[in-house]
């Protein structure tokens, strides 16, 4: 039980990698990708959805590394570090699916690696915790018990 503030603290900073890579690899295929003769990333809502997810992305990610100065000054509560993991797994979710979407079509076949991050995604809210514990454990330190 010491440790999952710890393993927690980890699969946030998983999290938020997993969310860094799908989105630069998102953006790249927006350049490339043509629809009505210019690429995607010229599109004003295209160009919106990706601000969205890449501000998500980035406060994610402040979270999780303070959470990992916490954690090396032995100071890292259960509550922050089950915070960082909820925010952290639920915001790759969302942006997985947003970043799938962008690849239309594409998305769904097995040569793109959005396909296999949208499928590793899913399993980052259920383990060292599933989201409905994070929220419960979160809940009682903000309520009392």
């Amino acid at each position: 039980m010491k440790e999952l503030p710890r393993e927690r603290t980890i699969l946030a900073v998983g999290a938020c990698g997993g969310m860094e890579g799908i989105l630069e690899m998102t953006i790249h295929y927006l350049h490339q990708r043509e629809a009505f003769g210019k690429p995607l990333s010229r599109f004003q809502a295209i160009r919106h959805k990706i601000a969205e997810m890449t501000a998500e992305a980035k406060i994610n990610r402040v979270f999780a590394e303070h959470c990992l100065d916490l954690l090396a000054k032995r100071e890292l509560s259960t509550a922050d570090a089950s915070i960082a993991k909820l925010s952290s797994t639920e915001a790759q979710g969302r942006i997985v699916d947003g970043c799938l979407q962008l690849f239309g079509g594409y998305g769904y076949m097995e040569e793109y690696p959005v396909a296999r991050a949208y499928r590793d995604a899913r399993v980052q809210s259920i383990y060292g915790g599933t989201s409905e514990i994070m929220k419960e454990i979160i809940s009682r330190d903000v309520l009392g018990k």
